[in-house]
């Protein structure tokens, strides 16, 4: 594909009207405010997309562009505005940064080291998706702030975008007593440590990692850091183990942990759910949830929280379960699928939908795969090599519970840990639901 071509007289008129602005670096930890909730809802977001996407479609993308670069234009609305790039990465509009015009970004990084225009490319060529990266607020004096971004394909060869902001890269090496507790936090905690590595380097920062009494060690949450080889680099709770090489160990339910969470890291980082010793417990194992990403290609870093299953699996959606199964058995089987499938049905709750498998590990409901429907997928594995539809089968004929996997969001297209609560049916089949664990108000701390 060739990059856009925008003719100069556009540019220079592009240039005349809009402002423009620089990124800035992230202040020190120390001076970080706490992160703060977003002015501009996630829907009305994507609703400020769409329409820019209809308002392209109907004038033309010439005309498109040069509204979506106007800060004076219809798509500039206090911290919202429309951004434009075709599929190389080159900027086609943009009404903050209108020097970045004509300007090719896909190698360009975020105030943390992401690599933030490929994310957003990639989900546009899905046709839609989230992404999360650190980026300048224009109502902000410019200062460079979390900011979730959502990205819709508008033509074979371009895409646009908008984004709402969540405040500085915070909170600064959350202080004793304010733990992490959500899903977000969590990824906060990770994020801002990463921020602290890159601004003071690789040495002074596993220093600051490996210190058990330092900003970085809040109770039982710490951040641990290891190579790409397994390596472990801090363990402020494990001092002793710093060197071990950690790949191919597993945790005792056996899973390869630090080699799952190496590939996350590799494809920009993400959770994991797994058992290890806690400090607070006398190092007794126990499920964790730990968010980790890259620092720079020598590294990575993460942290978590422990947690339960009365966490991860509540009761909304234990009885969402409850009433499909309860569904099945006063119906039958085959009008229980049939329901299962319809994706305009009782059992699609939001982000929520049964899916239902036999136990030879056939697809019975699948509703947004409906292209799977009938195919053995006993042998299959996620992306992490896990054979998740396996661990279903045993857990349904051992009276149900949670199984977690890698599966793709139907609603972001994006690949993610995915937490189900699986039920036995009658002997023959099973059926379960899940959510996909992503940063937001979900309390993890037990």
């Amino acid at each position: 594909m060739r990059p856009a071509i925008i003719p100069i007289a556009i540019i220079l008129a592009l240039l005349l009207c809009a402002s423009g602005c620089t990124q800035q670096a992230p202040s020190a930890p120390s001076a970080v405010p706490p992160t703060t909730g977003p002015a501009t809802t996630k829907e009305a977001m994507v609703a400020f997309v769409k329409e820019a996407v209809a308002y392209a479609h109907t004038h033309g993308k010439v005309a498109a562009l040069a509204e979506f670069s106007n800060r004076n234009g219809s798509f500039f609305r206090g911290d919202l505005y429309i951004y434009a790039y075709d599929f190389n990465g080159t900027t086609i509009a943009h009404p903050v940064n209108p020097e970045k015009i004509a300007v090719n970004r896909l190698d360009e990084k975020d105030a943390l080291g992401n690599y933030f225009i490929r994310e957003l490319r990639d989900a546009a060529l899905n046709g839609s998706g989230f992404v999360e990266y650190y980026y300048i607020n224009p109502v902000h004096n410019n200062a460079v702030e979390k900011k979730l971004g959502y990205v819709e394909k508008a033509g074979d060869d371009w895409w646009l975008g908008s984004g709402i902001y969540f405040g500085r890269p915070g909170p600064s090496a959350t202080p004793a007593g304010n733990a992490p507790v959500t899903s977000q936090q969590i990824k906060d905690y990770v994020d801002n440590a990463a921020g602290y590595a890159l601004k003071n380097g690789k040495t002074a920062a596993i220093a600051a990692f490996n210190n058990r009494t330092g900003p970085f060690v809040t109770g039982d949450v710490y951040i641990y850091a290891l190579d790409y080889g397994g390596n472990a680099l801090a363990l402020p709770f494990q001092p002793e183990l710093v060197g071990t090489n950690f790949s191919g160990k597993k945790d005792p339910d056996g899973k390869p942990y630090t080699d799952i969470e190496i590939k996350l890291v590799k494809s920009g980082g993400g959770y994991l759910l797994y058992r290890y010793p806690d400090p607070a417990a006398n190092l007794v194992s126990r499920l964790k949830i730990s968010y980790v990403r890259p620092v720079d290609d020598t590294y990575w870093i993460g942290a978590g929280i422990y947690t339960s299953e009365d966490r991860l699996i509540d009761q909304p959606l234990r009885q969402f379960v409850a009433d499909a199964k309860a569904y099945a058995w006063a119906y039958g089987r085959e009008k229980a699928v049939a329901e299962f499938n319809n994706v305009n049905g009782q059992f699609i709750s939001g982000d929520l939908y049964i899916f239902a498998y036999d136990y030879n590990g056939t697809v019975l409901a699948w509703p947004y795969q409906p292209g799977e429907i009938g195919k053995n997928r006993f042998n299959v594995t996620d992306p992490m090599g896990t054979h998740h539809i396996r661990a279903m089968i045993e857990a349904a004929r051992n009276g149900g519970g949670m199984v977690d996997y890698y599966s793709v969001n139907p609603f972001t297209n994006t690949t993610q840990l995915k937490i189900s609560y699986i039920a036995d049916v009658d002997g023959t089949y099973l059926l379960g639901a899940g959510r996909y664990l992503e940063p937001g108000p979900l309390v993890l701390s037990p």
